[in-house]
């Protein structure tokens, strides 16, 4: 099978099962994600039990997005950062 197939597999989070369809390269990464989502709902699960599923999976889904934005916010800020060192390399080179 190449990389760039894709296959499908499924995954359980919170105890649910979920059909995805993945590049074929991508199967271990998925199953890490699955494995630690799983891992933090049961620590969740453990540390509010009086929080409902759905509760718990709405806080999960606040820590991965401000995760995501933060990651976002700091990937433009070195693009930036990248982009203000190749002109001065470029400058310098030029002079």
């Amino acid at each position: 099978m190449k990389d760039q197939d894709k296959i499908n597999i499924n995954i359980h989070i919170a105890g649910e099962p979920i059909k995805l369809t993945v590049p074929f390269q991508d199967q271990e990464l998925t199953r890490d994600i699955e494995k630690e989502i799983n891992t933090l709902f049961n620590q969740w699960r453990r540390s509010f039990p009086k929080q409902s599923e759905k509760g718990l999976l709405a806080m999960m889904l606040y820590r991965y997005a401000s995760y995501y934005k933060n990651l976002t916010v700091k990937y433009q800020e070195a693009t930036r950062l990248a982009k203000e060192c190749l002109a001065d390399v470029e400058n310098i080179l030029s002079d």
